[in-house]
């Protein structure tokens, strides 16, 4: 039986204009979360950071642009990994290791990145950097279903200027990143649980890639 999706609007009447600052391209990992980060802290690492999160039509373009590696500008957690799916603690722990987009140390700046001209890859730039200051928390719905809730990034300069944002855009946008990643990510969590490798009561992570763990 298919999963109902439903896409929420979170942010009330916020205004937003781009303030051309480049201060979403500097990525933040803030230093009060583990490398792994729980669900019912998701909502607070994604307001206090601003990773780009990347998805395999993201990175596939970007390779296709610049002519690079997925290696050379892709992060992940995990170093040695058969997909973006971990298991631990015997299936009790699934770890969700997305792809985020590398930064340049040491001021965490984005690799396609230059001061005075911006992005260098504008016209292929990630749906989450398309998307930001608008960021997306999953959360459980009744009867089983998905909510995608649309919140926003309160530390972005451009918060408050302008006016309010294309609602018809962000979910678009919101609804294609989701049905990629659920296309990928789903597909090898759909396997694991076939293979009994998830426990029904199994707890899902997000990581905060950018530093080298080796599964253990």
């Amino acid at each position: 039986m298919p999963v109902r999706v439903e896409i929420r609007a979170a942010f009330g009447g916020v205004r937003f204009k781009c303030q051309r600052c480049g201060s979403c391209c500097h990525h933040r990992r803030p230093r009060e979360f583990d490398d792994l980060i729980p669900p019912e802290r998701m909502a607070e690492f994604l307001e206090k950071s601003n990773l780009i999160y990347l998805t395999e039509r993201d990175i596939d373009a970007i390779s296709k642009k610049t002519g690079l590696d997925p290696q050379e500008f892709v992060d992940t957690l995990y170093e040695d990994r058969r997909g973006s799916v971990m298991v631990e603690e015997g299936g009790k722990k699934v770890i969700l290791d997305l792809p985020v987009m590398r930064s340049r140390e040491p001021d965490g700046s984005c690799v396609f990145f230059q001061e005075g001209r911006g992005c260098t890859i504008y016209p292929v730039r990630p749906t989450a950097c398309r998307l930001f200051p608008f960021v997306v928390v999953e959360k459980s719905g009744p009867a089983g279903a998905i909510v995608l809730e649309i919140g926003y990034n309160p530390t972005c300069p451009g918060i408050g200027e302008g006016k309010g944002p294309e609602r018809k855009r962000l979910e678009k946008l919101v609804a294609g990143q989701f049905a990629e990643r659920m296309g990928s990510v789903g597909a090898q969590v759909q396997r694991l649980r076939m293979e009994g490798k998830i426990h029904p009561e199994a707890r899902i992570y997000r990581t905060m890639p950018g530093r080298r763990r080796r599964p253990g």
